[in-house]
């Protein structure tokens, strides 16, 4: 019998080092999965929030390509809020910043929306475009998530709102 052991042990170890290599895989490709995942989900989830401000804007102005100002009505009380392109600071990724203004809702300083780093990956924002043109407010965001190369582009038109003549 203990022939036998000896003899089938090297079959058992090679059948669980393929069973091990095999499981490491299916983790690896998970992961990836979840990060492009989570780059997908960041960047709409952006997109629709900023489009949805412009949607219930009073006044859009368009500071330059990469930056938007949204002026709209909460609760009664004038907001503001403005969206721009930013670079991250210390090796960290572009970002959107959100800096909110007015009222009980704002904060002081812009606040990151997309970006960072999580156990997915390294998502970064690659181009936030915002052009006004035929009463259309088009915007264009771009994402990459930089652990796996994969880019996601996203983009909508707002109508603008009517101007008070």
């Amino acid at each position: 019998m203990l022939l036998e052991v000896l003899a089938s042990l090297p079959v058992y170890l090679a059948l669980l080092i393929s069973f091990f290599a095999a499981w490491m895989f299916f983790l690896k490709s998970y992961v990836l999965l979840m990060g492009d995942w989570e780059l997908q989900q960041e960047m709409r989830l952006t997109l629709e929030r900023i489009a949805q401000d412009a949607a219930s804007a009073t006044y859009i102005e368009v500071k330059e390509p990469r930056a938007i100002y949204v002026e709209r009505y909460v609760k009664g009380e004038k907001c503001s809020v403005d969206y721009a392109l930013r670079e991250g600071k210390q090796d960290m990724p572009p970002y959107i910043s959100k800096k909110v203004s007015g009222g009980p809702y704002g904060y002081s300083v812009p606040q990151p929306m997309t970006g960072g780093r999580n156990i997915f990956g390294n998502l970064a924002v690659v181009d936030f475009f915002c052009e006004e043109k035929d009463g259309l407010l088009f915007l264009r965001l771009t994402g990459e998530n930089r652990r796996t190369k994969k880019r996601i582009n996203f983009s909508t038109a707002v109508p603008l709102p009517k101007k008070n003549e």
